[in-house]
């Protein structure tokens, strides 16, 4: 079970040294050069969280000696994006619930916008000459349906707009990104409100925050629990892990944990890896996740980087172990074992000794789990599990479903991001 050459370049290529390394080098490299700092920022007008992100683009601008330049870009393309209708049902619906959080407005229209409306929008952008400022405006007018305020006699043709737009499209993936809402600075990418913390870290470390200017955006965070009673409710708080997710792995002791603070009783349903589902996960968008998992579980104290990809075989051996543990209690800290494992400690966790060494940490007997390891019987709930969550406009892992006492649904939501606003339904569920 030893530490593989990989598992070293992992942990090397996504070391903290590095990162610092790397910002240290573009900045010295800018300030030799006398250039002035510059932020890249993508917009895709179609993108709820471009809309909530283009809010914040003048303030982001008056808070720091920075220029931001603003480029128009396509939505992603179907290999990033291969569950393209809900990531849309989702994106609003997600934009519109963490938007007061942030002091910004999204409504979800329960529909995207059509696709003449688009256009129009599109070409009203391509012609401002300020998209700083414009960004926003224009995008309230498009989500809002209110044709009225875009230009319909903008000086540019639908030919300069296409180009306009495919210069900003090649220029997001030349530089290594695939999602609207994007910020790029000196080597790193900040997606959305949810990243921009981090580049407002960036910006006051490098001395760029001007005088008397406070930083524009926080990381939210899980509030604690609620003092009051909870009427005698328990809720359950569904969660959809998969053993190959590195934004899995990092979520799952907040996750197992929520039981310890709230009364809500959580219920582990995995589910299989996209990729083992025969839908693209490409190397630029693997490169990112791995690039963002790691700077999120070194600002929440989750280990992270010394890896050993889990695909294949070693996630069908852990989940035919899954009804067996957690018919014991066990399920949540057997993917927990194995996730440690994989993703922070470079072992492979699917073997035999991995395996062992999983048991052995969730409680669990191993000469028992070796009698029925390898079974396909996983395939049938693993599968059953997908759709459930599909029908929440869910695709990726980690999702949270929240229910009520009669198991209907008061909450759901995707990713590692949204445990704070997991949280905040709870209690918002049991002050009801």
């Amino acid at each position: 079970m030893g530490l593989t050459l990989s598992t070293f370049i992992s942990s090397f290529w996504l070391s903290r040294r590095l990162r610092r390394f790397r910002h240290g080098r573009m900045e010295f490299a800018r300030k030799l050069s006398g250039r002035r700092a510059e932020v890249l920022y993508f917009h895709q007008p179609d993108d709820p969280y471009s809309q909530l992100t283009a809010q914040v683009l003048t303030d982001l601008q008056a808070r720091y000696d920075i220029s931001i330049k603003v480029m128009l870009v396509d939505a992603p393309s179907d290999d990033m994006a291969p569950e393209r209708a809900a990531l849309e049902n989702y994106s609003r619906r997600d934009a519109a619930a963490i938007a007061p959080f942030h002091s910004l407005q999204f409504t979800d229209p329960g529909q995207q916008p059509s696709e003449s409306s688009l256009k129009l929008a599109r070409r009203t952008l391509a012609a401002s000459s300020n998209l700083v400022k414009a960004a926003a405006e224009i995008g309230m007018a498009f989500w809002g349906d209110d044709t009225d305020k875009l230009d319909r006699t903008a000086m540019v043709s639908d030919d300069q707009t296409e180009r306009v737009f495919r210069e900003g499209t090649r220029l997001r993936a030349q530089l290594g990104h695939y999602l609207g809402a994007t910020f790029y600075f000196e080597g790193e990418w900040y997606w959305g409100v949810d990243r921009l913390p981090y580049l407002e870290e960036r910006l006051a470390a490098s001395g760029l925050r001007l005088s008397g200017c406070r930083q524009l955006c926080h990381f939210q965070s899980r509030p604690e629990f609620m003092a009051g009673p909870s009427n005698g409710k328990r809720l359950t708080v569904e969660f959809y892990p998969s053993a190959r997710s590195p934004y899995t792995a990092i979520a799952m002791a907040e996750i197992l944990d929520m039981p310890n603070h709230y009364p809500v009783d959580v219920k582990v349903r995995p589910v299989l890896p996209m990729v083992m589902r025969n839908l693209p996960v490409p190397s630029k968008k693997g490169i990112y996740i791995l690039a963002d998992t790691k700077r999120e579980a070194d600002r929440i104290g989750v280990p992270f980087g010394k890896i050993t990809d889990p695909v294949g075989e070693p996630v069908r051996r852990v989940y035919s172990l899954f009804n067996w543990a957690d018919a014991r209690g066990k399920g949540g800290q057997l993917l927990k074992a194995f996730t440690d494992l994989a993703w922070s400690e470079g072992v492979d966790a699917g073997s035999d000794a991995g395996l062992k060494t999983v048991c052995e940490r969730a409680g669990l007997d191993w000469d028992e789990a070796a009698e029925i390891v390898g079974n396909n019987d996983w395939e049938v709930w693993a599968e059953e599990n997908r759709q459930q969550m599909m029908k929440s406009d869910l695709w990726g892992v980690p999702s949270f479903r929240l229910l009520d006492e009669r198991g209907e649904e008061i909450f759901s939501a995707w990713g590692r991001d949204r445990i704070w606003l997991l949280a905040h339904e709870i209690q918002k569920a049991l002050a009801s």
